[in-house]
């Protein structure tokens, strides 16, 4: 019998009462489930399922079968806030898609779990409050009292940056690709095929590729401050993800998040 907590990631129907779960557990990975009557008022996992849920499960793991039976499911954060603001929700869903189409399968992800974990916890706050952003532990960077801290913007950004790095596509934010030489303020240009940045003396009067919003989001994300125009870097950071994998997939969520971005022109 395992005992676990998880994320759901993913829930579709399997009949008329029933769901197939895919979720993110702490200690094995992503693991499909087979919830039978999952969809009845009565279900003792009414709420534990839903997508984006953080919650503990019991079950016993099947070797033969790709599908396993829940025992036991109840809620440890059902992320409220974050469902009631449409834009972080939009965000969070494409974090999920992306561990779930993109993680490695069959092999334990604390990693993948613990970030996902924390992205979750810093989107699912109230209107005007102010989530942590967590920099690395050997970074350098001091932030702000008030600056980057109390934005949740960057959220997704920052667990762009932070997934890249634990699946081994590591940016290095900080220098030159031509000449090694330390970048200072925002980079002149970014090449997302290759993740290079490039800096304004070796760019020279190169026309860069990269909008000037993506540039200084990238500066915004090196220093721990808040970035003004999430979405240029967020999109930098999944074309340079993208092309990294080795294939790929569509990325469906990523629709419903571009649409929701037109809604808020102001705090995408």
């Amino acid at each position: 019998m395992i005992k676990s907590r998880a994320i759901v990631l993913h829930r579709f129907p399997y009949s008329d009462s029933s769901w197939i779960v895919k979720a993110l557990t702490e200690e094995t990975g992503t693991v499909s489930f087979i919830v039978k009557g999952g969809k009845r008022k009565d279900s003792p996992f009414r709420g534990a399922l839903d997508p984006l849920a953080l919650c503990e499960i019991v079950y016993r793991e099947n070797p033969n079968t790709e599908l396993q039976f829940l025992k036991e499911a109840s809620v440890i954060n059902w992320h409220a806030h974050l469902r009631e603001d449409l834009l972080a929700l939009a965000k969070a869903q494409v974090m999920a898609e992306i561990v779930l189409r993109y993680a490695p399968a069959g092999v334990p992800l604390e990693g993948e779990f613990s970030l996902l974990e924390e992205a979750l916890a810093a989107l699912d706050v109230p209107a005007g409050n102010a989530p942590e952003v967590k920099l690395p532990a050997d970074s350098e960077v001091k932030l702000p009292a008030r600056n980057a801290a109390n934005n949740k913007s960057g959220v997704f950004a920052r667990w762009l940056l932070d997934i890249c790095e634990l699946w081994g596509y590591h940016l290095d934010m900080s220098s030159c690709s031509r000449c090694d030489h330390q970048i200072e303020g925002a980079p002149a240009d970014f090449h997302p095929e290759t993740g290079a940045f490039v800096c304004k003396s070796c760019l020279g009067v190169e026309t860069p590729r990269a909008r000037p919003e993506t540039l200084a989001g990238f500066e915004a994300l090196r220093t721990g401050r808040a970035i003004a125009h999430p979405e240029y870097v967020e999109n930098a950071l999944l074309a340079y993800l993208r092309s990294h994998i080795g294939f790929m997939r569509e990325i469906n969520s990523l629709k419903f998040l571009n649409e929701t971005r037109k809604l808020f022109p102001d705090v995408r």
